[in-house]
C-alpha cells in the first residue's frame, strides 16, 4: 500500500474552519440551551470574532443583533454553525456557499448518523463539494472548541477550567470531546474537534492542519472508522516526519464494538487489530483505553517532550503501593534499576534500618521533611531516564495527607532541576487530586497521573524510542511463480510454490487411492502424515482428513473417503516434521487497508489462541524482522528452552508470502499453518492460497 498521497484539504480553508475570524449561528434561539450555548461559549471565553446569530424570528440572541439569514450577513463569515432539522441542512448549506460561507460546523440536530436521513445529508454534502471547495465539521458532531482563538463553535458547555496548551484532540464521538473538555483541564488543549460523521473533512485532514499548526506539539485522536485509510496513515506519517507526537486510541476489538462501530457510523469497519498495526507503523503510539488516552495527554501537555529512555526510579510512600507499581512495571516494559552501592551507603549511613530498593519507600525511617529530599536527590543521581514519585492524592484527602503531597512535588520538582530526568507525579489510584498540587505541579511542568496502571503504561509507551515510519519497499530481485491456471490452489501445489520461492517444505507424493497412498507412504521410508484433500477444503482436521503416522495407510485412507462420501477425495502422502513450535504466516488482501501480512500461533490452536501480529503493506526484509520480533512468536522463539529457533526460516516464510501477494494481486488471502519451527529449521506442512 503506497501512503504518498498528497493532503486533501486546502490549509487555508481549514485554518478558517479550525480557526475562524468570524461566526454565524444558524437557527439561533434564546429558547433553547442547543440554539445559544454555540454564542454563549464564544462570549463566556473571550472570543474577540464577529458573532452573528441567523434567526428568522429573533432578531437578538445572547445580547447579539440578529439576521434572518446567511445572505442576509454584509461580510461573509469564516464559519457558518447549522443547527437546523435534518430536511433543511442542505438548502442552508448551499445558501451559505453561494454567499461565500468556506467553513460549517453541522451538529446534526439531534439525530444519529446511521440512518437513512442522515446518509441523504451526508451524500448531499459530498455531492456539494464536487461543486464547491468547503470543509465540514460533522454531520452528529458537538463542534470545535479552539483555545488558541477561543473559538468555541461548540453545543456542549465548556466548563471555566478549560485549559489552554498545545495538545490537539479529535474524535468521532461527541461523547469523547466531551470528556476532554469536562475533565478539569488535566490535558491543556489547543484545538478539541468533534468530526462527527467526516461526510467532507476526515482525520487525514485534521492531522495535516496540526501537522503544519505552530500552537500544536502533539495530537489524541479517538479512533471508530477510517473513511479513508490511505490518506489518513499518510497524513499520520507526515505528522510523526514532522517531530509530533500522535497517541490514538481504537475501537473495535471486539465483535460487538465492530457491529457497535458500523451502527454508530454508518461506515465500513475495518479490524481494530489491522487499524492499530497501521497506525502504529506510521508512528502513532496506542493507547489501550480512553484513561491512557488521557494520561498520554497529561504527559505531553506538560511540555517536557517525550522522556529519553525506559529506566526509571520510583519513590514512594507505601511499600505495598511500591511492591503494586513494581509490578506493574514489569508489564507495561518499564525499567526499574537496582539502586547502585553508593546510593546505598549514603542512604543507610544516615537510616541505618533503611531498605534501599527501587522502588525505594522512606516512610516511617524518618520525619518526611528530612527523610523524602535526600532519598528522592539520590534516586535522580542514579543513571536512569524518569524520576517517578508516587503516593495516593486525593481531594478529599484531610490537611495533613495534602500538605504532604505537596512537599513531595516540591522535592521533586527542586531535585528535577538539571538532573535530566522527566519527572512524574503518580497517584496510583484513580481519583480527583487536590487541586492546589496539582496547580503546583501544572506550573513546576510536572505531569500528574492518575491511576496506576493507565499512567505506568502510557509512560511506558511515550518512552519507547520513536519507530522509523518510512514505508516499506519491496528491495530484493525475487522470481515470482505463475499460479495454477484456474481454480482453487491445491495443498500441493501451494507448497510447491513456496518452496520455489526459497521456504522449507517437507518430501511428499501426491496419490489418488488408498493402494498408492500406501505405496508412497513405503517410498518415503519416514513416519508420515496422511491428508485427504479436496477442491475448496481447507479446513482438513474437522473433517476428519488427517492422520499422523497412522499404523495402517490404506485404511486410514479408505476410511477418509466413507466419512466424506460428498468428496472426490486425493491423498497427500507427506513427511512428517517435527519442531518446537507451530507458526502461522498469513496474507490477507484487507477490504480496507489492503495488504497485510501476520505471524501468530499456529497449528489447531490459532483461533483459540487468537494471537498473531499484523503488518500493513509489503514486508521488506526490515519490516519482516520487526513484526517478528513484536509478536509473541519472536518472544517464544528467542526464549526457548534449549536455545532460539531457526529465525531465518521464518522470515523468508514472510517475505515470500509478501512477494508472492504483491506480484498476483487477485490472491485474497495466503495460510502456511503451520510453519514448524525447530532449532535448525522452520518447515511449511501445509499452505493454503485464496483467489478472488
Amino acid at each position: 500500500m503506497q501512503l504518498t498521497c498528497q493532503p486533501h484539504s486546502d490549509p487555508m480553508l481549514l485554518d478558517r474552519l479550525l480557526r475562524p475570524q468570524s461566526i454565524a449561528v444558524v437557527g439561533a434561539s434564546p429558547r433553547s440551551f442547543i440554539g445559544s450555548v454555540a454564542l454563549r461559549n464564544c462570549l463566556e471565553l473571550g472570543y474577540t470574532g464577529a458573532l452573528i446569530p441567523v434567526a428568522q424570528n429573533h432578531s437578538e440572541v445572547a445580547g447579539l443583533r440578529g439576521v434572518p439569514s446567511l445572505s442576509a450577513i454584509d461580510k461573509t463569515p469564516d464559519l457558518a454553525v447549522v443547527q437546523v432539522r435534518t430536511d433543511r441542512i442542505l438548502p442552508i448549506v448551499r445558501e451559505g456557499l453561494e454567499a461565500g460561507v468556506r467553513g460549517f460546523v453541522i451538529p446534526g440536530a439531534g439525530y444519529t448518523d446511521s440512518g437513512a436521513d442522515a446518509l441523504a445529508v451526508s451524500d448531499g454534502l459530498a455531492a456539494l463539494r464536487r461543486e464547491y471547495d468547503f470543509e465540514v465539521v460533522g454531520p452528529n458532531c458537538m463542534g470545535v472548541l479552539d483555545l488558541v482563538t477561543r473559538a468555541a463553535p461548540y453545543v456542549g458547555t465548556v466548563t471555566s477550567d478549560v485549559r489552554r496548551g498545545t495538545v490537539a484532540v479529535v474524535a468521532q464521538s461527541g461523547a469523547i470531546i466531551e470528556a476532554f473538555v469536562n475533565v478539569g483541564g488535566r490535558v491543556p488543549l489547543s484545538t478539541a474537534v468533534s468530526s462527527g460523521s467526516e461526510a467532507v473533512t476526515g482525520l487525514a485532514d485534521y492531522l495535516d492542519f496540526f501537522t503544519e499548526d505552530v500552537h500544536t506539539s502533539s495530537v489524541l485522536a479517538f479512533i471508530e472508522t477510517l473513511t479513508d485509510a490511505t490518506r489518513t496513515l499518510a497524513a499520520a506519517r507526515r505528522l510523526s516526519e514532522a517531530g509530533k507526537t500522535l497517541a490514538v486510541c481504537i475501537v473495535g476489538h471486539s465483535d460487538t464494538a465492530t457491529d457497535g462501530v458500523t451502527a454508530h457510523s454508518g461506515k465500513l469497519a475495518a479490524g481494530a487489530r489491522l487499524t492499530t498495526a497501521a497506525f502504529r507503523q506510521a508512528g502513532a503510539l496506542i493507547a489501550d483505553d480512553l484513561d491512557e488516552l488521557m494520561a498520554f495527554g497529561e504527559l505531553l501537555g506538560a511540555g517536557r517532550g517525550r522522556p529519553r529512555g525506559r529506566r526509571t526510579h520510583v519513590v514512594t510512600n507505601s511499600g505495598g503501593e511500591g511492591n503494586l507499581i513494581a509490578d506493574i512495571a514489569d508489564t507495561v516494559g518499564l525499567q526499574l534499576p537496582l539502586m547502585s552501592s553508593a546510593a546505598v551507603k549514603a542512604l543507610r549511613e544516615r537510616w541505618p534500618f533503611l531498605g534501599v530498593r527501587n522502588p525505594l519507600d522512606p516512610w516511617g525511617a524518618d520525619d518526611y521533611t528530612n527523610i523524602y529530599p535526600t532519598a528522592i536527590h539520590h534516586a535522580a543521581q542514579e543513571p536512569g531516564d524518569i524520576l517517578l514519585v508516587a503516593m495516593d492524592q486525593h481531594r478529599a484527602s484531610g490537611p495533613h495527607e495534602r500538605e504532604l503531597g505537596r512537599a513531595l512535588a516540591q522535592y521533586l520538582h527542586d531535585t528535577d532541576s538539571g538532573q535530566g530526568k522527566f519527572p512524574v507525579l503518580l497517584s496510583p489510584v484513580s481519583d480527583e487530586i487536590d487541586p492546589v498540587l496539582v496547580e503546583y505541579c501544572r506550573k513546576a511542568a510536572i505531569p500528574v497521573l492518575r491511576g496506576a496502571r493507565p499512567g505506568l503504561s502510557a509512560l511506558a509507551k511515550l518512552a519507547t524510542e520513536v519507530q522509523d515510519v518510512a514505508e516499506s519497499t519491496r528491495q530484493r530481485s525475487v522470481v515470482v511463480p505463475d499460479l495454477p491456471p484456474c481454480g482453487t490452489v491445491t495443498e500441493d501445489q501451494a507448497l510447491d510454490i513456496l518452496a520455489s520461492m526459497g521456504v522449507t517444505t517437507p518430501r511428499r507424493l501426491r496419490v489418488d487411492n488408498p493402494a498408492e497412498a500406501a505405496a508412497a507412504a513405503r517410498t518415503l521410508s519416514t513416519p508420515i502424515v496422511l491428508k485427504g484433500i479436496a477442491p475448496n477444503i481447507t479446513h482438513k482436521t474437522e473433517r476428519g482428513l488427517v492422520a499422523i503416522n497412522p499404523i495402517d495407510v490404506e485404511q486410514s485412507a479408505a476410511e477418509m473417503i466413507a466419512k466424506n462420501p460428498d468428496l472426490n477425495l486425493d491423498f497427500l502422502v507427506v513427511e512428517q516434521i517435527r519442531g518446537e513450535l507451530e507458526v502461522i504466516i498469513g496474507y490477507k488482501r484487507d477490504r480496507v487497508f489492503g495488504p497485510t501480512i501476520i505471524v501468530g500461533i499456529g497449528g489447531v490452536w490459532t483461533e483459540f489462541h487468537n494471537d498473531a501480529a499484523v503488518h500493513v503493506g509489503p514486508v521488506d526484509e526490515k519490516a519482516a524482522a520487526r513484526l517478528l520480533d513484536e509478536s509473541t512468536v519472536g518472544t517464544m522463539m528467542s526464549a526457548a528452552r534449549g536455545g532460539a529457533l531457526h529465525r531465518p526460516g521464518v522470515l523468508a516464510a514472510l517475505r515470500a508470502v509478501s512477494d508472492l501477494a504483491l506480484t498476483h494481486p487477485n490472491i485474497l488471502s495466503i495460510d502456511i499453518n503451520p510453519l514448524i519451527v525447530g532449532r535448525d529449521h522452520a518447515t511449511a506442512v501445509d499452505a493454503v492460497i485464496e483467489r478472488a
